[in-house]
This record gives C-alpha cells, structure tokens and sequence, in this order.
C-alpha cells in the first residue's frame, strides 16, 4: 500500500515551515510494502526523491526526521541512488511495537539550488500507513512472560517507626539554620548570568575552532560542540531545558516565546545541520565546518539576551 502526501511534514520545521517549503520540481514519496504485518515484524519502506535539474544533493542518505520514534524502531536506511530518469531510490526498515494504523517515520534530505539562492536547503518526505496486526487476539489474556501481580500483606513495623521519624524531624527542623532573605541578589545574579552567556558562549566557539577537529577528521566532534554551545546558550538565556529536547521541541518552545522569525530560522538550519552529521553520518569538509562556526557566532550576537525584561545593547 502507498500514500502521498499533500505537502512536507517535518516535524523539526513545525515551529515554521518556509526553511523547508518544497520548490517546484521536488517531491519526497514513502511507500510503504503491503501485507500483513504483525507487531515487530519488519517493515520496508520505499522512497522515491525527484529533485530539479538544478538542485544538489549534500548527502545520499536520507535522515529520519524524529531521533526517537514512539512505538517504533528505525532497523536501517540505505542510500539513494539515482536511477536512469534521474529519480532517486532508496528504501529503510521499521519495525511497529504498537497495533492498529500506525504512521510510518518521515525522512528528509538536505540540497541547495544556486540559482534560486538556496545554498542549503531541506527537503522533507510524505509519510505511509501501516496496519499493524496484534500477535495476541482480542480479549484480557495474560501478557507473555510475565506472571500477574500478587497481593502479599503489608509489614506492620513500619508504623512502630512513625513515632521515632516524627521525632528525627522535629529535631532537624529546630537546629537548621534561619534561611536569609536574598531575593534581590539572587535576581541580579540571574541577570549577571544570562549577560555572561553571550560572551562566555563566543570564548567556547574561539576555543573550538583552534581545535581544528576537521582537519583532523573530527568533523562529527566539532559539529556537535558547536551544537552544544548553541544549546547551553539557549538554556541560560531562555530558561529551558535546550539540552535534553529535540530540535523540534525546543524549535516549538522558542516559537511560544514569540521569537522573531529571523532568529528561529537561523537557529533551525544550525541544529538541522548539527542533525544531520549526528544522526546521518554527513561529514562535511573544512569550508562547510567554518561556515558552521560563523553562522553559530552570528547566532549568538544577534540573538536577544533579556536583562530585567528588556534586551541588552548587544542583543
């Protein structure tokens, strides 16, 4: 069975889509095989990529738009390769842990078209459906190898301890120490924090290109450090988790804090190129990586650091 979709759903791009708004003469197709599938049972899916005559691909294999699939495991993705009416054909396997109609995971690849002055744009694919048949029958039967929770009394000793706790507590709460009143100083250091963000974040950066990782066929190490830089500096300047999110996620929670357009573009292709040779084993050369470097740098100087509600002179 096969779906083609209506437009280009990626969800990396869901904070705003014009970074990976499909050009006249794209498309990205997922089929999906047909046949009965039963849950963990691999699944092969199709992809068909037709490009413009003018664009170029950075890299063969496509990436999987989501890192970490819910009810779902990625098995492999293969390169594509371009057939003789110049469309290219690549296939992956997933496998489904959840029944029912399941969606299989999106992919997209990144190009640029110099004509238009796309110098590095990304393509996002359609997504097929799957229906996944139960291994287990309707009805309350008993999961596999695993036996059903048994009630056993609970101890009585531990109300005998009630007593002695309540006393420990009472104990600890008269010796601490009176807690001082220290709201204005912690307030001026959050905003002495989120000023020394930007200027802390540009040393990481010098520190990182004087590393020269590429020329040292580290590119996945200086990709990912500059990733980081990013991160952290969004994590102290807009108080969230930059860290442990995706780049959808944190692109969704950016977007909520009404960032301009501008910023979250510049910050989306930053992250989606990160992505890219994290989890797609791109290895860029020496000019891309430094091109990385300026575009974290610019970034980092023109995005807006808040301090007691306004943005400071440099943001």
């Amino acid at each position: 069975m096969s779906f083609r979709a209506t437009g280009a759903l990626l969800p990396l791009a869901l904070a705003a889509a014009p970074a990976v708004a499909q050009l006249p003469g794209q498309s990205f197709e997922v089929h999906a095989d047909s046949g009965v599938v039963t849950v963990g049972d691999p699944v092969t899916l199709r992809l068909r990529l037709r490009l413009d005559d003018r664009d170029l691909l950075f890299d063969t294999i496509p990436v999987p738009a989501i890192s970490r699939l819910r009810g779902a495991r990625l098995l492999s993705v293969s390169r594509l390769v371009r057939d003789k009416d110049r469309i290219y054909l690549g296939q992956a396997q997933v496998a489904f842990y959840r029944p029912g109609h399941q969606a299989a995971p999106t992919f997209s690849v990144t190009f640029m078209r110099a004509v238009k002055g796309v110098q590095r744009g990304i393509l996002a694919s359609d997504t097929a459906w799957v229906d996944v048949t139960p291994v287990l029958p309707a009805g309350d039967q008993p999961l596999k190898d695993l036996r059903p929770l048994e009630e056993s009394p609970a101890p009585r000793w531990p109300w005998l301890a009630l007593p002695v706790a309540a006393g420990l507590v009472l104990w600890l709460f008269r010796r601490r120490p009176r807690r001082r009143t220290v709201v204005p100083a912690a307030a001026a250091g959050l905003h002495a924090d989120r000023g020394d963000a930007r200027r802390q974040a540009l040393d990481r950066l010098r520190a990182i290109e004087q590393e020269e990782w590429p020329s040292r066929g580290e590119t996945d190490r200086h990709y990912e450090a500059v990733a980081d830089v990013v991160r952290d500096f969004l994590a102290r300047v807009e108080q969230a988790p930059a860290r442990t999110l995706t780049s959808a996620e944190l692109l969704r929670a950016l977007a909520h804090r009404h960032r301009a357009q501008p910023d979250l573009d510049r910050c989306r292709g930053l992250l989606a190129e990160a992505d890219l040779v994290k989890f797609a084993a791109l290895r860029p050369g020496a000019e891309p990586s430094q091109a990385l470097l300026a575009s974290a740098r610019e970034l980092l100087v023109q995005w807006p650091v808040h301090q007691n509600g306004a943005p400071d002179a440099t943001g």
